[in-house]
């Protein structure tokens, strides 16, 4: 005989507030510019990373950034990093640390004898920050132990700071249109969020023309922007006469609580003039990578650096990696003279 038997279930649904966080400090690597680098410290490929070669013994090797204000709405430091492990030694210790005026404190702490901590690719990791909220702080990145043959790397990719604000709107994005003509109508766009706790209403995004000094357009919003809610704001406007130049957003709001995060990046716009003309790359660079790129931070070609430029600009060019016998069907040509081996 079976019995039949009814389960009821209770369902719960949980509701959680909303929690946003401002970023008031990032450093991703892309330079060293402000560090101190330590022995055994390099900051390459838009990482910092410290090497167990050259092998040193009894050593303490170690990075500090530059000064960082903390604000009174601190709340964390999320460090992305991985730290790779070839012999788990009790003795060798990783730490993440601040530094005060006359004090360290210490925030993390990693002997390697507990082996590999986090991801390759970078895992975060998030450490408090409000008890000391209002201060001046270095943060220090520390390797020590007997000898460094017992690391292979310890990778930090990416440090942010976080704070919690009541009222803060930011700008995520601007988009559009990189090339345009004379008295031809383009459309660009804004993007914001409301990374504070509580709803905002009664702002204006700006949009701004840096060679002229020109409101290309301004929107006030009536309309109340719930937290962690975003918006699109489109402009448009037409050139009277070619120039290059950067547009950029602004956004102004009363009850902002952090204005570091109220502007935009920088976005390229050309106005193209009534003009027909060839553009030539001579890619003269041997292959061989020699140049930064300062907003990827990857390294290129110098011609790789021209042609981004030149696509970024949304102008059509011809490359070659020889120079064409007849130059008369081009007006402007780009010659680089990369880095050549000699035997």
């Amino acid at each position: 005989m079976r019995l039949k038997i009814t389960l009821w279930f209770l369902v719960f649904v949980l509701s959680f507030p909303v929690i946003s966080q401002t970023i008031i400090w990032e450093e991703d690597f892309k330079t060293n510019q402000g560090w101190f680098i330590g022995e055994n410290w390099i900051v390459d490929e838009s990482k910092l990373q410290f090497t167990w070669s050259p092998q040193i013994t009894n050593f303490d090797a170690f990075t500090i950034s530059p000064i960082v204000y903390l604000d009174e709405n601190v709340e964390d430091l999320i460090v992305t990093q991985y730290l790779d492990v070839f012999s788990g030694q009790p003795d060798e210790t990783a730490e993440i640390i601040v530094v005060l005026d006359d004090d360290e404190v210490v925030l993390w702490s990693h002997v390697l004898e507990n082996g590999n901590w986090g991801d390759q690719s970078g895992t975060d990791l998030s450490l408090p920050l409000s008890e000391f909220a209002g201060q001046n702080v270095r943060f220090k990145i520390r390797a020590y132990g007997s000898d460094s043959f017992n690391w292979n790397w310890w990778a930090v990719f990416e440090m942010k700071v976080t704070a919690h604000f009541d009222y803060d709107l930011a700008i995520t994005s601007i988009a559009g249109q990189h090339l345009t003509e004379v008295s031809e109508s383009g459309l660009w766009s804004i993007d914001i969020i409301n990374l504070g706790g509580n709803s905002n209403s009664d702002f204006t995004v700006n949009l701004f023309c840096y060679n002229t000094g020109t409101l290309i357009g301004s929107v006030s919003d009536p309309e109340t922007l719930s937290s962690m809610q975003t918006k699109s704001y489109v402009f448009e406007w037409t050139a009277d006469y070619a120039y290059n130049t950067v547009f950029y957003g602004v956004i102004e709001s009363e009850n902002d609580e952090f204005v570091g995060n109220n502007g935009s990046d920088s976005y390229f716009v050309r106005i193209e003039p009534d003009l027909d003309y060839n553009i030539l790359v001579w890619d003269n660079d041997n292959g061989i990578q020699t140049v930064i790129d300062p907003d990827k931070g990857d390294i290129i070609r110098p011609a790789e650096g021209l042609t981004r430029v030149l696509d970024n600009a949304g102008l059509e060019y011809s490359e070659f990696t020889y120079l064409p016998e007849n130059l008369d069907d081009y007006d402007i040509v780009f010659a680089t003279m990369g880095c050549f081996c000699v035997d």
